[in-house]
């Protein structure tokens, strides 16, 4: 199961909160491939869910996630680090 930590939690309601899409809002992951690289994941705050996005609910935010993101995220957990500057990096990582 994909989960959110406390932290990641509270920088999505921060950012939710900052662009006035706190009510319905939430942010949108896609992981994306990258040809030599990996993945990338892609995170932008939206009003609304795409159609299609699975809803994850967690400590009162949102976040969306398309059907495929959603399976390769299955045993991942959220997290955030925030730089001096304030500014906020999203991470997935294995279960812990």
């Amino acid at each position: 199961m994909f989960t959110i930590t406390e932290s990641a939690a509270e920088a999505i309601n921060h950012l939710t909160t900052a662009q006035d899409v706190r009510a319905r809002g939430g942010l949108r992951m896609t992981l994306n491939d990258l040809p030599e690289d990996g993945s990338a994941l892609s995170v932008e705050v939206t009003a609304h869910p795409a159609p299609g996005d699975d809803v994850i609910d967690a400590a009162g935010t949102q976040v969306f996630l398309a059907r495929e993101t959603r399976v390769r995220l299955t045993d991942k957990f959220l997290d955030v680090r925030k730089d001096i500057d304030g500014h906020f990096t999203f991470l997935v990582a294995t279960s812990r």
